[in-house]
């Protein structure tokens, strides 16, 4: 394993639109989830193991442990794996929870990286969302990770229905803010979300009818900070692209700790089931093996929305084995249309398809 995941299922408040795993704490929640989460990291953490080159404990919303919390979190980790190996450690956090006391604690964790969900920057725009919090708690808490953390990174959402175009504020924000890293995701409409209900009720408008204007306003508003547009929906100043999430588009092994986490080595991946209760009486993860269809897929998907690297199509063959006819038709269809730019063995996607990349790529799957 390279890396190591830990999901912490707990946030303050459910945003509308969110769809991973997370519950707000109920009593002595905490505390069992981290006692279980002591026993989980001791049983499936090989013995001296020193070969984790990420951590990245992700939610929910990890702050909303607390400071207690977080300290525990990180012995626990201390207790199983040599920090001192880790080139990458990030933490992701809500503005809201983020007290000055966990900031000092982080900023002595080697090699820290936080990553912040802010999702839009006007007040209004973060109660369409649902967020339970306001610009005000994103400022404070960004100066005062700024005094201790200098690699930070923002998330933030595009395509919210009744929203203008968030690339004015942000060309502010960056002038405030020096950040290394940004993700900025296109709003998705998941099932059983309030979000879902909205959009079937009439309530709100599909976000999957806006287009992609946003997304490229974004883009250029970042290119001229210095960020480099390396994967479809994440941008980096040189040097800081996220390792962690690296290491899961290059289709490296992982270790994925908490309820709802998610492990992969070589063929299988293992996931823990999506519920707090079931998790702490160790209902036992799903085993899924991969069929080589399945592999090959998600090594062109992913190797495809990294948009500096490409699919080079000489590794796959090296990989899954000749292509057939109708995949090399593909690439000779997509290239006459302008969608990839082809440089020696190499594919990449062109700018102009980042608006509907998904239809792109599953051009190329096999069934």
């Amino acid at each position: 394993m390279s890396a190591l995941y830990i999901h912490v299922p707990f946030c303050l408040s459910k945003c509308g639109y969110c769809a991973f795993y997370s519950r707000v704490p109920c009593k002595d929640d905490i505390a069992l989830y981290l006692n279980q989460l002591r026993k989980e990291a001791k049983e499936r953490i090989l013995p001296g193991a020193k070969a984790y080159e990420t951590i990245f404990i992700g939610g929910g919303n990890p702050s909303a442990l607390g400071l207690a919390g977080i300290e525990q979190i990180i012995e626990i980790i201390g207790e199983n794996i040599d920090l001192s190996g880790v080139s990458e450690f990030t933490i992701e956090t809500n503005p809201e929870t983020l007290s000055v006391e966990i900031i000092d604690f982080l900023a002595q964790v080697y090699n820290i990286r936080i990553s912040m969900g802010v999702q839009r920057l006007q007040d209004n725009e973060l109660k369409i969302l649902g967020r339970n919090t306001l610009m005000n708690s994103v400022y404070n808490a960004l100066d005062n990770v700024f005094n201790k953390i200098k690699n930070v990174s923002c998330d933030f959402i595009l395509g919210v229905p009744g929203c203008n175009t968030i690339a004015t504020s942000l060309s502010s924000f960056l002038t405030k803010y020096p950040l290394m890293h940004v993700s900025a995701y296109f709003l998705g409409v998941e099932e059983n979300t309030p979000l879902h209900d909205a959009v079937l009720n009439k309530k709100i408008a599909d976000p999957d009818e806006i287009g992609p204007a946003e997304m490229f306003e974004v883009k250029k508003v970042l290119a001229d900070a210095g960020f480099t547009h390396y994967e479809i929906s994440n941008y980096a100043k040189p040097g800081f692209e996220c390792k962690h999430n690296l290491n899961y588009w290059l289709a490296g092994s992982y270790l994925g700790l908490g309820p709802s986490a998610v492990s992969f080595d070589n063929s299988f991946r293992i996931s823990n089931v999506a519920n707090l209760q079931e998790w702490l009486n160790k209902l036992d993860p799903i085993y899924e093996k991969l069929s080589v269809t399945d592999l090959r897929n998600e090594y062109i998907m992913l190797h495809l929305r990294l948009l500096e690297v490409g699919l080079d199509i000489a590794d796959l063959e090296r990989n899954y084995g000749i292509q057939n006819a109708e995949f090399y038709e593909t690439i000779n269809k997509h290239a006459e249309k302008g969608y990839i730019d082809i440089s020696g063995s190499k594919i990449k996607l062109s700018a102009k398809v980042l608006g509907f990349a998904d239809s792109i790529i599953s051009d190329y799957f096999s069934l």
